[in-house]
């Protein structure tokens, strides 16, 4: 049996939603060590794909150990991070409390033309409210996607197709190097029902068992 994130929509609410970007984006990831000889990059991103269609979102991204998938409902608000684990599916409920982040953004007037899209720059600070670890990103984005499917900086008024991200002595660079406008397949949204889903905080527990 498969079940969907989001059975039923209220006719209303799924017509106020913005259908700007019905499609597909992927994303070349690249990491450059300030200081090579404390920190690797091997096991970090090195693509990411972002399918978008209605209220639903999927990210797909990709390390040489595996691909992690991040299901986006932004009705809902609420975000599900698929893993499989000891052959065992798990789905992680993921919300604003989790991520921690206190977010500082300067809006610039600078713009740059990224996949045919005029985008406007941003730089972020953001702290992390139990580590005190910050980090510092340069930002571009647009305004013709909707910024509910974008989970890394929430407070932003765009959807970034360009960010650099410097923390712990790496440089991350996230390009959008293909964007297609086109319908998809509703299946890519879909959780089967061997997923156990849980919040962050009851599955920390079920793994310090």
């Amino acid at each position: 049996m498969i079940r969907l994130i989001t059975p039923f929509l209220i006719l209303m609410t799924f017509n106020s939603f913005p259908q700007e970007f019905e499609g597909f984006i992927s994303y070349e990831i690249t990491h450059n060590n300030i200081d090579t000889s404390i920190i690797k990059t091997s096991s970090m991103p090195t693509k990411l794909d972002f399918y978008i269609s209605g209220e639903l979102a999927r990210i797909d991204q990709f390390t040489k150990i595996g691909t992690q998938t991040t299901i986006i409902d932004t009705l809902l608000d609420k975000n599900i991070l698929l893993i499989n684990l000891m052959d065992k599916k798990f789905g992680i409920i993921i919300n604003d409390n989790d991520t921690n982040d206190v977010e500082n953004i300067v809006y610039s007037k600078e713009k740059d033309i990224f996949l045919g899209l005029e985008c406007e720059k941003a730089i972020i600070n953001s702290l992390h409210k139990i580590t005190n670890r910050s980090t510092i990103s340069t930002v571009y984005y647009t305004k013709n996607i909707n910024n509910s499917y974008n989970i890394n900086f929430k407070k932003l008024n765009g959807f970034p197709l360009f960010y650099e991200i410097i923390s712990d002595n790496i440089v991350s660079t996230y390009r959008a190097v293909e964007m297609t406008y086109k319908n998809i397949d509703p299946k890519l949204f879909e959780i089967d029902n061997n997923t156990s889903i849980y919040k962050m905080e009851d599955f920390k527990a079920l793994m310090s068992q």
